[in-house]
């Protein structure tokens, strides 16, 4: 026994456990010990606003601090950095404190994000492949380029190209070259963050906290986001115990929906549930979702007649004047198309506005030297003209054939467990939101940074294996696409 244990196979075998354990510690020790890294570094960082503000008025001292955290998270580029980016662009557009050195600091991780990616791309042995989307977007951001060059103010609008070039980069490589061919530590990290900001927005909120200042924006996370990932966890095969779990926070999120009073984000998140219930067959599932929406009004009405009545105009109407449902949108798509018909091959430059002709060097576009369009859609008419309007026309249209192409497998297979599917839905919402917000191409939003990302890889996902419907709860086939214990 001693021989056969200690012959080649014997060792192959010990060698091989050694080889688990260690996976396994190592696994271990990544997830457990950066988040305490990170609270601490968090923590530390408000610490030092609160006892020693004066040292973020030192230029030497800043910049040591952002080379130091900028270094710390590229070492977790190929498991956290996602989810950090992300977390700093959300930071960046809040009312928490700090939040005007994140609006710096986004820019330095985005640009990390591009140049990381490049270098992970190089290295890799296997190179991804790049399909038409990809080729639209480096048209896209061609023509941005093209439209900055003839600018009112060509050194913002040229910073405000590169960073579009950037978020692009890494949309199309830095993110793919992790998770295009397996994208669920990605949807999970998705799913957790859209849980996360559900019940932390609640408890903001509840608190009389508004943490996005604008009621649009709290829409459009919930919205475009969070309800598509959170309706698409309810759908999915039920598991022991996660059920309730997923009803509680789906119910929560449509709540805080109902609470932002956005149209577009309504509007969006109806589109969605239709996309993903119609397209599964679980037509009793949207049946029950429409009842309960009608006797949640229909109480509403009776318990708080007058609440609802004012709730109900100022949905309806917004600002303007009754009778008029689109004045809160045809007065800025009204002088859009008017700086349109002045500037209409070029624009006024990617990122420009009639107004910003004397907007000095920032890290922030200043709210008085930019203004609302309205639509998303109708700012890349204005800002790059007819030439510049259409590689980004071409590439909309592009994301529009493959969710529809997404939405007719979901209908021919019923198989929700499918990373294309949430993704889709994401972008469905998104491309809905952006008739009426302007949001898609402003690269410091963090709507925008998801939206890309998920745009670019959506044909990636499409090609990604499906998980069966029916498994356990801790068990997941090996190359095949399962959220674990959800």
């Amino acid at each position: 026994m001693l021989r056969g244990w200690f012959s080649d196979g014997g060792r192959a075998r010990l060698k091989f456990l050694y080889m688990i354990e260690g996976s396994k510690t190592a696994k271990i020790k990544s997830v457990k010990i950066f988040p305490l890294l990170a609270a601490a570094s968090v923590f530390f960082l408000f610490y030092l606003s609160v006892r020693r503000p004066y040292l973020f008025g030192e230029s030497n001292v800043l910049a040591l601090l952002v080379l130091v955290v900028a270094g710390f998270i590229a070492s977790q580029y190929e498991t956290h950095f996602w989810a950090i980016m992300i977390a700093v662009f959300f930071w960046a557009g809040s009312a928490f404190p700090l939040a005007g050195p994140m609006s710096l600091f986004r820019w330095v991780v985005l640009g990390l994000g591009a140049f990381l990616g490049l270098a992970y791309y190089v290295r890799s042995s296997t190179k991804i492949p790049f399909n038409y989307l990809h080729l639209l977007g480096l048209f896209t951001v061609i023509a941005a380029f093209a439209s900055a060059i003839v600018s009112v103010n060509p050194v913002i609008t040229v910073l405000k190209a590169l960073s579009l070039a950037a978020l692009f980069v890494y949309a199309s490589i830095g993110a793919r070259v992790l998770w295009s061919r397996n994208p669920e530590p990605f949807v999970r990290k998705l799913v957790l963050m859209a849980e996360v900001l559900v019940y932390f927005l609640a408890i903001c909120y509840a608190a009389g906290f508004e943490v996005w200042g604008s009621s649009n924006s709290l829409g459009l996370i919930m919205g475009c986001l969070c309800w598509p990932v959170l309706l698409w966890r309810f759908i999915l095969p039920p598991s022991r115990h996660g059920s309730r779990r997923r009803f509680i926070a789906l119910l929560v999120c449509g709540a805080l929906l109902v609470l932002s009073l956005s149209r577009a984000s309504l509007a969006a998140a109806c589109l969605t549930s239709t996309f993903l219930l119609f397209g599964a067959r679980r037509y009793r599932t949207l049946l029950l979702g429409v009842s309960l929406f009608a006797v949640i009004l229909l109480s509403t009405f009776l318990v708080a007649p007058g609440r609802f009545q004012d709730a109900s105009e100022t949905l309806i109407y917004k600002k303007g004047d009754r009778g008029n449902v689109m004045d809160s949108r045809q007065k800025p798509w009204e002088r859009s198309l008017r700086t349109f018909r002045e500037h209409p091959w070029l624009g006024l430059g990617f990122g420009a506005a009639d107004n910003s002709t004397d907007q000095r060097l920032t890290y922030a576009t200043q709210g008085q030297l930019t203004r609302e369009r309205g639509s998303s859609y109708l700012t890349m008419l204005e800002t790059t003209g007819l030439l510049g309007t259409l590689p980004c026309a071409l590439l909309i249209l592009a994301l529009i054939v493959e969710i529809w192409r997404t939405f007719l497998w979901l209908r021919r297979t019923g198989k929700v467990n499918q990373p294309a599917v949430v993704a889709a839905a994401i972008i469905l919402a998104g491309l809905m939101n952006a008739c009426f917000e302007d949001w898609m191409f402003a690269v410091g939003y963090y709507m925008s940074v998801i939206f890309w990302v998920l745009a670019l890889s959506l044909r990636d996902w499409m090609a990604c294996p499906v998980s069966p419907d029916v498994q356990p709860v801790t068990v997941a086939i090996q190359g095949s696409f399962a959220l674990r214990g959800q």
